[in-house]
This record gives C-alpha cells, sequence and structure tokens, in this order.
C-alpha cells in the first residue's frame, strides 16, 4: 500500500472521527486523545499530519472561506442562488455542516455572519426598491437578517438536513420577503 493511500485514509478517519465528535458537544471541549481514539489511530499518526486539533480544523476553515467567499461573489448579490449553492455544499460536504452547527469553530460562526451581513448590507438592501431603512436602519437589519439565516441554517443542520437544499433556501426567502 502506498504511503499516500495510508496518508489519506489517516485523514478521512481522523475527519469522520471531528464530524462524530462534533455532532455530541463543542469544539472547545474536544481532546485530541478522544479524537485519535475515536479514529482508531495512534497519537503519533495524529502528530504526523497535524500540530494540534486548531491546525487540523484550520485547514477545513481555510477551504469553507473560499468556497462561501467565491459563491458569495459568483452570485452577485443574488441571495437565493447563493443561499442555495450554500446549502447544497453543506449537504455534500458533512464536515463543513458540523463546523457551522452549534458546536463548531466560533472562527466559521463569525465569518459567516459577517459574509452574511454584508451581502446585505452591500449586495440585497441597495438594489431593493421596498426597503428604505437609511444607513442606521440598514446596519441593523443586516444583523437582523444575517443572524437569522445563520440560526436557521443551524436548526437544518441540528435536524439533520431534512429539507432540501432548495426547500430550505425557497422558506429562509419568504422568512425574509
Amino acid at each position: 500500500m502506498s504511503t499516500d493511500t495510508r496518508k489519506d485514509r489517516t485523514r478521512i478517519q481522523l475527519r469522520d472521527a471531528m464530524i462524530e465528535l462534533l455532532r455530541e458537544k463543542p469544539f472547545d471541549q474536544i481532546s485530541t486523545t478522544e479524537l485519535v481514539k475515536l479514529a482508531k489511530v495512534s497519537r503519533s499518526s495524529f502528530y504526523t499530519h497535524y500540530q494540534d486539533k486548531y491546525d487540523m480544523i484550520e485547514a477545513y476553515q481555510r477551504r469553507l472561506f473560499e468556497t462561501i467567499q467565491y459563491v458569495f461573489e459568483k452570485n452577485h448579490g443574488d441571495l437565493h442562488a447563493t443561499m442555495l449553492e450554500t446549502f447544497e455544499f453543506l449537504q455534500r460536504n458533512e464536515i463543513y455542516a458540523v463546523l457551522l452547527s452549534e458546536n463548531g469553530s466560533k472562527e466559521i460562526h463569525q465569518f459567516m455572519l459577517q459574509k452574511l451581513k454584508e451581502l446585505f448590507q452591500n449586495a440585497i438592501f441597495p438594489k431593493s426598491e421596498r426597503i428604505s431603512f437609511g444607513k442606521l436602519g440598514e446596519i441593523y437589519a443586516a444583523t437582523y437578517y444575517a443572524n437569522a439565516i445563520f440560526g436557521t441554517t443551524q436548526s437544518w443542520i441540528r435536524r439533520k438536513q431534512k429539507e432540501t437544499p432548495a426547500q430550505i433556501a425557497d422558506l429562509l426567502l419568504e422568512l425574509i420577503d
């Protein structure tokens, strides 16, 4: 068996163990010891790949940040298309969904909330003929909508994504309108 295949298998085992643990408890409460035990890999194998659990998650965070940034920019303020594509991505990639869940990384939560606020302030509100909040109102409205979408996303993840990405995107759009 090649070294690359073994390395890939170890990373997959660690990722899958992290997903399982994040379903049960917050990231900050997960220890490296329980992670390697659940993954059925040695501590030395873990440290061959990562410095610590934060290093492990950082690669996933970077990829999620890049993907979300790309989706937001690509859809040019089209909220429905942005939400739909984001929900589809989360449904296909369980590690990112659990990182956005209540147990996930606080850095990812803050990043997503900021991206959602920017989407409303820069792309949605300026194009909307119905919304005339004024600058202060836009700041608070963007915060309100961003938190509503993010909270609903976490609820969808907690409910094991029972609704399709299209259903949840449609529902959110209805709630926002």
